[in-house]
């Protein structure tokens, strides 16, 4: 049996300002924290007991691995008093180690074949092996390996001779933990390696030729993007021979693939004129605009906007970001308000953030444009009506015994709360009463409701900023309990209105209603929306003699009139 101990600890951060954002072990690789990979390739090779060490940053990768249940394998967690280094988090970790132990940095990718490595320590029978490749341009240790295949020494990077470069991994017994002193810095390349070697204790060497990227610079991060992803393309299409010449085995990514190397997530809206070319991943609940550019080499991360007429070519663009009308990307890392040149290393921080920012504070943003023009417009179309707003506002008053109004509990749009969790708005709804309480309409309720007039007071809804004049149709409680398919609550991106879709096209009933819904979120523009307002009157009359206003009106003037029995 073996066990693997990830180094999460967080101590040196290589690549900022990447990793003023995230911790290291959790920097996106496609789709997936770099550690991520590591815990898949464990897995594979039937490793399902993983300790993680911990010290700085800890709270978002426990809550990023969890218990490890979603990759079939059991997460222990190991936090780290201060900064001990590999060895001393090892040491640290000896009391829950009592088999051959794998130490993994979870900062790096390593495709290592670990059947094969874990067969190699088992046959020498030594209390460690050092896992080393052959690649050098990487500014690490490297180690000098005697015929025999035993570390012969550690040397500083860049020495001359036969020497290979170690990764940072280890295969290791219990016996030889208890040589690292307890509660103090211990790095195992330049203390317990040297020490083990002035007591001419053996250190077997593995040397592997598969990809491995430590991650340590800029450069080397987008490297790593683009190796999986022309991996991944490789796999669909073996014809393919673009790209970087390193690969990895398991390239698994999420998402449907639409095309041979196009990855798509969930919920995603991308324009019909949009333009792409293989290989690209995008993420879940992205936007991809008019005439938009995309790939080849373009990963585009969850919840992303890339708006009308960019290009974004061979980059890596992280979650949350939006990019600008216009905007052009070219091999580049790009994250909210900040753009950087992974081979220079320059770092360009965007202070406009209708270039390249945070979609959630462009969507603030316009929003708050929204709502100011909703408002706008609500209040002159209010000033318009008002002789029949007050009209029949005065209807409803008399009718109803000076209380005109109503209000009607309706579900908005899905929003976020603090806590991470999404809820639907609740919201009241305006209207003039048309009913008694037994539901018997008032002298005038009929032709109110016929004529619609009824639904007046909603423009105050729109004032109050509870609904916009154009979006889906705002619906009862009862009748959201009866949406459960997932295509349905795409419905719920977007705020209900006054009129919409609905209201100009649907035939009516529940079902007709939320598919124009889903239409409309996934589709609408500020152009289709002035579209629609400019409908809804001519919608509005051909709804208004649909319904038979006369006949409607002299029944209920009838009902009403007549005697009681």
């Amino acid at each position: 049996m073996t066990i693997a101990l990830l180094i999460a600890t967080a101590e040196e951060r290589h690549l900022p300002p990447l990793t003023d954002v995230l911790p290291d072990v959790l920097l996106p690789i496609i789709d997936r924290p770099v550690m991520a990979v590591a815990v898949e390739l464990l897995a594979r090779a039937g490793i399902k007991r993983i300790l993680i060490a911990l010290h700085e940053q800890s709270a978002p990768i426990t809550a990023a691995f969890g218990s490890g249940k979603r990759w079939g394998v059991d997460i222990e967690y190991v936090t780290l008093q201060e900064a001990w280094g590999d060895g001393g988090a090892l040491r640290w970790a000896g009391p829950l180690i009592n088999e051959t132990c794998l130490v993994w940095p979870g900062n790096a990718i390593i495709d290592l074949p670990i059947e094969t490595a874990l067969a190699h320590h088992q046959a020498h029978g030594g209390p460690l092996t050092v896992i080393t490749h052959p690649a050098r341009e990487y500014a690490h240790p490297e180690a000098a390996i005697a015929e025999d295949g035993t570390l012969r020494a550690v040397l500083p990077a860049k020495s001359d001779g036969n020497v290979v470069t170690l990764t940072g991994a280890y295969l290791i017994e219990p016996s030889l933990i208890a040589q690292i002193p307890l509660r103090k810095r211990c790095q195992i390349v330049t203390d317990l390696l040297p020490h083990l070697l002035e007591q001419h204790i053996p250190i077997h060497n593995f040397t592997f030729s598969g990809y491995w990227n430590p991650l340590t610079t800029l450069a080397s991060y987008h490297e790593a993007q683009q190796v999986f992803l022309y991996s991944a393309y490789r796999t669909a299409d073996p014809t393919v021979t673009d790209g970087p010449r390193a690969t990895v085995r398991y390239p698994s990514i999420r998402g449907r693939q639409i095309a041979p190397g196009v990855w798509v997530g969930r919920n995603d809206s991308i324009h019909p004129s949009a333009r792409i070319a293989p290989p690209l991943y995008i993420g879940d609940n992205c936007w991809i605009g008019r005439d938009v550019e995309l790939g080849p080499g373009t990963v585009i991360g969850a919840d992303c906007m890339i708006d009308d007429e960019a290009t974004v070519t061979a980059s890596t663009v992280w979650a949350d970001t939006y990019i600008g009308q216009l905007v052009n990307v070219d091999r580049r890392i790009v994250y909210p308000g900040m753009i950087i040149d992974p081979e220079s290393g320059e770092q360009t921080a965007i202070v406009d953030p209708f270039l390249i920012g945070r979609v959630s504070a462009a969507t603030v943003n316009t929003n708050r444009l929204t709502s100011v023009l909703n408002r706008i417009g609500a209040l002159l179309i209010l000033i318009a009506l008002s002789p029949l707003f007050l009209f029949t506002g005065l209807l409803a008053a008399i009718g109803s015994g000076g209380r005109p109004l109503v209000r009607l509990p309706r579900v908005g749009e899905r929003v976020t709360l603090a806590n991470g969790q999404t809820t639907f708005r609740p919201l009241n709804l305006w209207r003039w009463r048309t009913r008694h309480a037994d539901g018997r309409p008032l002298w005038f309720g009929a032709w109110l409701e016929a004529c619609e007039f009824h639904r007046l007071p909603e423009l105050l809804n729109v004032i109050n900023g509870d609904l916009h004049l154009v979006g889906i149709k705002p619906l009862s409680p009862n009748e959201v309990e009866l949406l459960h398919e997932a295509w349905q609550q795409r419905r719920y991106e977007v705020p209900p209105g006054i009129t919409g879709l609905w209201y100009v096209q649907a035939a009516g009933d529940l079902d007709s209603i939320v598919v124009a819904d889903v239409y409309y979120s996934a589709t609408h523009t500020w152009q289709d929306d002035l579209k629609i307002l400019l409908r809804t009157p001519r919608a509005w009359w051909h709804r208004m003699k649909a319904t038979k206003v006369t006949s409607e009106i002299g029944v209920a003037v009838k009902a009403d009139l007549a005697p009681p029995r």
